[in-house]
């Protein structure tokens, strides 16, 4: 082989990988226009067929037939013959530009008589359920004999630390794109596509992650890169003056907050692998602020290695271990103080020949930049760095485990194709978590017996194989049903594989592996029993974190970046804290097996001190989160009142009342809106020298257009009871308005739901949210299927998952054990 090119031993060793992109192509053209069930189909023809004779048909005979009916039908379009078909795209096109014609008042015309806008509002609204299911049935596989739904990134990686014992570090520039999205969820089958890049990063991961797991290479030379104050400072050309001078171990680097004087320090990393990083420091906090926190940042992968509050007294400098993966390369470090505040670097020092490097806090000359007052006391957050070592790649054995797992006969075996056949039916039944069949192994020991033609040894040989069970759509793929065998159920192989990635987002264990091997996963105790153990499982971690980032949209978090004029105390610790608390809050009711309830409103969070800062909230110290008991002066509770909630449905310069309206609608309620007309205008800006005046009071005045008031009367309650939290979630009663005239004016966030009911504040929305606890379990389980399956859920889907928003009920809406009612039941083991 290594007469080959590179791009030639590719091509012949992976012809069908070449080929996967179009495969998948044509594969998901075909998932894209599969239609529901036959139930599913018959089921939602009813609910449409009611709907269309009893709200559309009336009202297209009362404004529409004149001009689109049997005797004229302008445009091509005829509304009293009009059906509703998922499976054409001209059909539904048609529905949508009804629906946005009427929303936008272009239909009927001006001279005609105009519609009621409740009636137009129950149009709409029907129109867009009918597009929001055909849009399910198109990313829903339900009814097709073989489904190939794709990992994420995410699940890639897992699978590859599970499977090699190695980390592939996705996110880094030579890893994975980034995966796209259907209304929050990252795993849907039909939108995960493959494209040749993919393929191309497919490839070259994995041969990077067989270089690291096999051992085919002398053992790597573990090492110790220590970086001393001159290292660190770039002032190693002034160490034997100051060694000279006797004073070289007191010698430490000084990191204001946001310091931006330190040169980045390349760190060269010659064999790829887990390295242990130590950090050697004291952090030293002003009474009256935070502690400095030190960040060191990867700038050419845009990776944070390490990142901490620092608290250690100046003479008693405190050791920070932590591990790490690190590709091979020359990685420029940022070694950053990242506390906020102002960055004093220039009274740093006055130039001289020879650097004035810290030498203790009273060694300070006058025109040195002072940290303490004259009682020694600390006037800013600091840090004072006195190393950092870097020690690896750490190998806890040779061979590695991984290794010796693959070969498993050991140095003495009999290094024959007989025994790379067994190496590769072990390995494929792992790597594609099924059993293997005897054609597809053939084809595999055809290319180790190639690879040996051509020169490579029995191992390197084997690799070659190696890389193509990697490659191959058994590996990126959830693969579901057989085409020659096709089953309305799972087998307990593949129910074992939806099974973990909904769970651990990663590969089946081995005790998996043994109930589909025995038959026995399906059986009712035994799942039961399983949900159980997994939810236990460190790995379930996974779920707890990846799930509501998806459900509630966290990856807008910081996608319009605050204004740091009109936000100035807004960072990425900052932006990181809020995102922890939800997913940490999620992770706590999940492990409490606590109710949904809790999600909705609650007298605790989780925090940390950064957040509580924040939150005004006093008596939490230290970067780690712990569970905070709230009173009702601090205005928050349960996930609408996170930060992170609040902060997405903004712009990063003022909340957006109809944004976070439209969210609840979607999120909580589970009944999204119809979409926005085209051309919308903006809130109108007024006058320089008219009073200021309240965004609730430009949304009032933009209802007055009767046509707007049908959907907004809906939405905007929903948004405008939380106007009392500006655009990164901080409490206020006054809403800051830079233009105009007099005072800020003062906030009103009472409001009247669309059912009459009203409200004073978000405290009494949350409070009717938990009076309709049922729809809103029902919305969530919807959700949670929709993650589970990797699909869109359709009308048959929902109505199979009644039972369990029944069972919620009745079990105060428990979420682990929802979890466990999804996974036993019926929809969840169906393809």
């Amino acid at each position: 082989m290594r007469f080959l090119t590179k791009e030639k031993r590719s091509a012949r060793i992976f012809p069908s990988v070449h080929r996967l992109a179009k495969f998948t192509s044509k594969v998901f053209t075909l998932a894209g226009l599969a239609s529901l069930g036959l139930a599913g189909r018959a089921d939602a023809a009813v609910q449409a067929a009611a709907g269309l004779d009893s709200v559309v048909k009336p009202f297209f005979e009362e404004n529409c037939t004149t001009c689109h009916g049997e005797k004229k039908h302008k445009g091509d379009l005829r509304v009293d013959t009009l059906t509703i078909d998922f499976d054409s795209p001209k059909i539904m096109g048609h529905w949508e530009e009804i629906m946005n014609r009427i929303n936008s008042g272009d239909m009927p015309p001006d001279d005609e008589k105009r519609p009621k806008p409740d009636d137009i509002a129950k149009v709409a609204e029907w129109i867009a359920g009918q597009l929001r299911e055909a849009d399910s049935a198109k990313n829903s596989s339900a009814g097709e004999r073989v489904a190939f739904r794709k990992l994420t990134r995410e699940e890639y990686a897992n699978t590859i630390r599970d499977l090699l014992g190695v980390t592939f570090d996705v996110t880094d520039p030579s890893g994975l794109p980034e995966d796209p999205d259907w209304h929050g969820i990252q795993r849907i089958g039909s939108v995960l596509t493959l494209s040749p890049t993919h393929v191309e990063k497919y490839m070259a991961a994995a041969e990077t992650v067989l270089n690291e797991a096999l051992s085919l290479k002398p053992q790597p030379k573990r090492d110790v890169i220590h970086w001393s104050p001159f290292d660190i400072r770039g002032w190693k050309g002034f160490e034997k003056e100051y060694q000279a001078r006797g004073m070289a171990e007191k010698v430490r680097v000084d990191l204001v907050p946001n310091n931006g004087a330190l040169d980045d320090k390349t760190l060269e990393i010659k064999t790829a692998g887990e390295y242990i990083v130590r950090v050697k420091a004291s952090g030293m906090r002003p009474t009256w602020g935070p502690a400095p926190r030190l960040r060191l940042y990867a700038a050419d992968i845009g990776r944070t290695l390490f990142e901490k509050d620092i608290e250690a007294p100046e003479n008693q400098p405190a050791t920070f271990e932590f591990r790490t993966h690190l590709p091979v390369g020359q990685h420029p470090i940022h070694i950053v103080n990242s506390v906020p505040g102002p960055n004093p670097e220039a009274r740093r020092s006055r130039a001289s020949g020879t650097p004035n490097v810290f030498t203790g806090l009273q060694s300070r000359v006058p025109w040195q930049m002072k940290f303490t007052d004259d009682d020694g006391k600390p006037i800013l957050s600091f840090i004072l760095l006195d190393s950092i070592e870097w020690e690896g790649p750490i190998v806890d054995s040779w061979p590695t485990a991984t290794h010796q797992q693959i070969f498993f006969g050991g140095e003495n075996a009999t290094k024959d194709l007989s025994y790379a056949r067994e190496i590769l039916t072990r390995f494929a039944t792992r790597a594609w978590r099924r059993p293997v069949r005897d054609a597809e192994v053939d084809r595999l020991v055809k290319l180790v017996a190639k690879a040996q033609e051509l020169g490579d040894d029995f191992n390197s040989s084997v690799k070659t194989a190696l890389l193509a069970v990697l490659c191959s759509k058994n590996m990126l793929y959830i693969v579901e049903g057989k085409a020659t065998a096709p089953s309305p159920k799972l087998t307990d192989w593949e129910l074992a594989s939806r099974l973990s990635y909904f769970l651990w987002s990663t590969m089946p264990d081995e005790h998996l592996f043994a109930l589909a091997r025995e038959n026995k996963l399906h059986e009712p105790g035994t799942l039961h029993t399983e949900v159980r153990r997994m939810l236990q499982d460190p790995k379930a971690k996974e779920f707890a974190e990846s799930f509501p980032r998806q459900w509630l949209q966290l990856r807008r978090v910081g996608m319009f970046p605050p204004d740091k004029v009109l936000y100035p105390d807004y960072d990425e610790y900052l932006e990181k804290s809020m995102i922890d608390e939800t997913v940490g809050y999620f992770g706590d009711v999940l492990k409490r097996n606590g109710s949904l309830r809790e999600f909705l409103d609650s007298d605790w969070t989780l925090l940390n001190e950064r957040l509580a800062i924040f939150y005004d909230i006093d008596s939490v110290h230290g970067d780690t989160f712990r569970r905070v008991a709230l009173k009702p002066e601090d205005h928050r509770g349960g996930l609408l009142t996170q930060a992170a909630v609040l902060s997405l449905t903004s712009d990063g310069t003022r909340h957006r009342p109809v944004h976070r309206g439209v969210w609840v609608l979607e999120s909580i309620i589970g009944k999204p809106p119809p979409p926005p007309p085209a051309n919308v205008p903006a809130l109108s800006t007024p006058a320089a020298n008219a009073p200021k005046t309240t965004v609730r009071a430009k949304l009032e005045a933009h209802r007055s257009d009767a046509n707007c008031n049908a959907c907004h009367r809906k939405i905007d309650p929903l948004g405008i009871a939380f106007d009392n939290y500006d655009a990164i979630g901080h409490w206020r009663t006054v809403e800051t308005v830079p233009n105009g005239t007099g005072a800020d004016p003062a906030l009103d966030p009472s409001g009247e739901l669309s059912d009459g009911r009203k409200f004073a504040d978000a405290k009494e929305l949350k409070k009717l949210l938990l009076d309709d606890t049922d729809k809103f379990a029902s919305a969530f389980v919807e959700k949670l299927a929709t993650y589970a399956l990797r699909r869109g859920t359709t009308f048959t889907d929902r109505t199979g998952l009644k039972p369990v928003v029944e069972k919620a009920r009745a079990d105060g809406y428990k979420l682990s054990s929802i979890v466990e009612s999804v996974v036993t039941s019926e929809l969840f083991q169906q393809r």
